[in-house]
């Protein structure tokens, strides 16, 4: 054979060989072969499906509750509020003075043992203290009522407090 062509030939085989060789090592130092997948392409052409994903935490809020003052005479008040959640969750109803009893009371903030009897509903009782499961995916309005008897000379005189705790879990 002449000279030049075994010396472009064995050019080619060499370069062929070591461009293999590099090729191979790349994909080593890579972790794999990372090139096309043809075992999803057709005569009419390749597909590849890129998956979308959005993570949308647990959330609540709980607007409204305007505070509740009640009357020396006697009788009921209310207050309106809504719990708007994307879940399910647990509302819990207490008193500070009380916890879960609806027969509560307000005390007075100088003398603790001074207190006025007062019965709390919410959505007319059909709401029960303590914990309770609702839906949510939306908005629930409720409306908290509390209701005291007129006071008389025998109550000392002064503010009376309570707190009524809204608690929303999930």
């Amino acid at each position: 054979m002449n000279k030049m062509t075994q010396a472009v030939l064995a050019a080619a085989v060499l370069g062929a060989c070591s461009t293999a060789v590099f090729a191979d090592g790349e994909d080593a130092a890579r972790g794999g072969n990372d090139g096309p997948d043809y075992s999803r392409c057709t005569e009419l052409g390749c597909q590849k499906d890129i998956p979308i994903t959005l993570e949308v935490p647990k959330k609540c809020t709980v607007t409204g509750g305007s505070p509740i003052v009640l009357s020396s005479s006697g009788g009921a008040k209310t207050s309106n509020y809504s719990i708007q959640s994307n879940t399910h969750y647990v509302l819990e109803l207490t008193t500070a003075n009380a916890g879960t009893s609806n027969s509560t009371f307000v005390k007075n903030t100088t003398d603790p043992t001074a207190k006025v009897t007062t019965t709390i509903l919410t959505n007319g009782g059909s709401v029960g203290w303590g914990n309770s499961n609702h839906a949510g995916m939306g908005t629930d309005n409720y409306t908290v009522s509390v209701n005291n008897a007129a006071t008389t000379a025998a109550n000392k005189a002064g503010t009376y407090t309570d707190t009524y705790r809204i608690r929303v879990s999930y």
